[in-house]
């Protein structure tokens, strides 16, 4: 009865009189549960349910457009659900809230196509990344899922202004839309050769057009010979200028000039140009004044939603920089921090040589695991299962770093945030295995306890694999927070050569761990290094046993494989580049696993040899007993 009641009483608790006046440049509505604030001055909306940044658009059903795009005034009963996703305001006025999160993001963002006008569901997808850019800004696969949708918008907008018969051939069409500007210029034969017919593209060679306004911000002109191959009733070009470069930010790219895209009809695009489109932009900073920084032109792979730069020239002139490319897509002028650079030659034999080696290491890492579970029961040793450990981190780091490049192509995005997470896991426990080496090495010839520690075992790889595994735990549960995985890229300062990969996107993270931690290994692994070194020496110094020095420094040479000191190479080249070291540090690091491998197989022959030894031994003493007794 009681149940009855309430739910009798709720349509008028659920109801109450709301004004939206949205005609002074401020709109204000609160309800229970939901704040929103729309200051036009400041160019910012807040939405806030729950305590929680959210979404919210409402749209006149008979007018066809936003109330918070357009000044209106409404006031009237208002209706709405319990979770607040969806109320009434006024006849025909209809709200829709929904919190930031990416499930509610991704759902609005794929259903923008299926109903209304182009132009609206554009404002409403600019308006979701504005009121949840903290999300946008940290979630890299709603990023690319904005963009990918953007792409699709900007074609639906296209292709109904010419069923709606807007396009004249040789007259600029402008549309703003807040968030952007379309410069749409359709071209006839005629814009092509001037007052003659268009005969064939051979004679159009070297010739640019311009189809942007006079004097405007980016100039750009496209090659004619590009455009011949393009029927005329598809010569539709639209250069789209955006307000904002946030939404292009995907690596925490430095932006310095406006981001210009260049879209024709029905998808089609220009590439592989003999003459390149040339793209003038006004850039935010003098480029004479700029000390360790250079600008550089970069377009937008809509395959991979990276920035790269091959098939582009830069050329610039106080603040004004020309970007000349073989290609349509969406270009920007972007800073990059100036840093030596390897030269082009250099750069592919790094390549073959770490491919080559992390493939040979994790060969040999396989070939001591199996070993090792074949023999476990005869060698059961703590030194055996610390060098495993090793290998095994080594063959987990050299497998993964194959599968970076490759991670990179695949889709959906969350396979090479994978992929990256499992790089970095494999690298931290290969420095945490390192640091076991040297901690062994200590309690074995340094401070020789005799005791036995209980699970030492068990101890040691709560250590060596536990810590890794927490630090990218945490780090991947934080992914809806902060995206730290996913695909990044490495770009050669001399040459136009852009690589994607599968790795840490945040500089700042990557420097936090990896190099704050494997720093911490190598002072600690160095240390003991340096100690077993000295000990050494006076060991040689007062043997006179012949062949001793030749072994020591191979033995010295294995320790400083395990404790991983050949790392440090990494210390030597920072702040410019020194190509001996790089090869150096290339080739010791990326066929570490090979010479763990190597070193576990001159172990097992000493041992072999040494029990021989002994065997021979007691034979000899068993002869020397059974002669003495006869």
């Amino acid at each position: 009865m009681s149940l009855s009641l309430v739910l009798l009483l709720l349509p008028g608790i659920l109801s109450m009189k709301v004004c939206l006046n949205i005609s002074n440049g401020v709109v204000q509505m609160k309800l229970p549960n939901l704040n929103v604030t729309d200051e036009r001055t400041t160019k910012t909306i807040s939405c806030m349910q729950k305590g929680g940044p959210c979404y919210i658009n409402c749209t006149n059903m008979l007018l066809g457009r936003q109330l918070f795009e357009k000044s209106s005034y409404v006031c009237s009963s208002v209706n709405w659900t319990l979770d607040l996703t969806q109320f009434d305001i006024g006849l025909y006025g209809t709200c829709r809230v929904a919190a930031c999160t990416r499930n509610e993001s991704e759902l609005i963002l794929k259903s923008v196509n299926q109903s209304g006008y182009g132009t609206n569901r554009m404002v409403d997808i600019h308006l979701l990344r504005l009121m949840c850019s903290d999300l946008f800004s940290k979630d890299q696969y709603l990023q690319m899922l904005f963009l990918k949708v953007e792409l699709q918008l900007i074609h639906l907008i296209m292709n109904k202004m010419k069923e709606d018969g807007m396009y004249v051939p040789g007259v600029m069409h402008q549309l703003d839309l807040k968030y952007m500007a379309f410069n749409i210029f359709p071209i006839g034969n005629k814009n092509l050769i001037g007052n003659e017919t268009l005969t064939g593209s051979e004679n159009l060679d070297g010739n640019l057009i311009e189809v942007s306004q006079p004097n405007s911000d980016p100039s750009v002109w496209l090659p004619a010979e590009g455009l011949g191959k393009i029927e005329e009733d598809e010569r539709v070009v639209n250069v789209v200028n955006y307000q904002s470069t946030q939404q292009f930010e995907l690596h925490q790219e430095v932006f310095v000039s406006i981001v210009s895209r260049i879209e024709f009809l029905g998808m089609k695009s220009l590439s592989d140009l003999k003459t390149p489109i040339e793209i003038t932009f006004d850039i935010q900073r003098n480029i004479s004044q700029m000390d360790n920084e250079v600008v550089e032109c970069h377009y937008m792979d809509e395959h991979d939603f990276n920035w790269k730069k091959d098939g582009c020239k830069t050329f610039w002139n106080a603040n004004v920089v020309t970007c000349k490319c073989i290609h349509t897509t969406a270009f920007s002028v972007l800073l990059i921090p100036g840093s030596p650079s390897i030269p082009q030659e250099h750069w592919e034999i790094l390549s073959y040589i770490s491919y080559i080696g992390c493939g040979l290491s994790a060969f040999c890492s396989a070939l001591s695991l199996m070993v090792y579970v074949i023999t476990r029961k005869q060698r059961e040793e703590p030194s055996i299962f610390i060098h495993m450990s090793l290998s095994g981190a080594l063959f987990l780091l050299n497998s993964s770093f194959l599968l970076t490049e490759w991670g990179a192509r695949w889709n959906p995005g969350w396979v090479c945030a994978l992929i990256a997470a499992l790089v970095h896991f494999s690298l931290l426990g290969t420095f945490s295995w390192m640091a076991v080496e040297g901690l062994h090495l200590y309690l074995m010839l340094i401070k020789v306890f005799n005791t036995e520690y209980k699970h030492y075992q068990l101890k040691l790889s709560l250590f060596g694999w536990g810590v890794p595994a927490v630090i990218v735990g945490v780090t991947w549960s934080l992914k809806d927070v902060n995206q730290i995985y996913g695909l990044s890229s490495l770009t050669m300062l001399d040459s136009n050569r852009t690589t994607s990969i599968c790795w840490i996107i945040d500089i700042t993270y990557l420097y936090a761990t990896n190099v704050v931690y494997f720093s911490l290994v190598f002072i600690f692994n160095s240390g003991i290094l340096l100690i077993v070194v000295v000990r050494i020496c006076c060991m040689v110094t007062t043997s006179a046993r012949p062949g001793l020095g030749c072994r020591t420094a191979t033995t010295v040479a294995g320790i400083t494989c395990l404790l991983g000191v050949t790392w440090g190479l990494a210390f030597l080249g920072s702040g410019y580049i020194n190509i001996p070291i790089l090869y150096l540090f290339c080739i010791l690091n990326s066929t570490q696993g090979a010479f763990i491998f190597f070193w576990i197989l001159g172990l097992a022959r000493i041992e072999r040899k040494r029990a021989m030894e002994a065997k021979n031994a007691s034979l000899s003493t068993n002869d020397s007993k059974v002669t003495s007794a006869k």
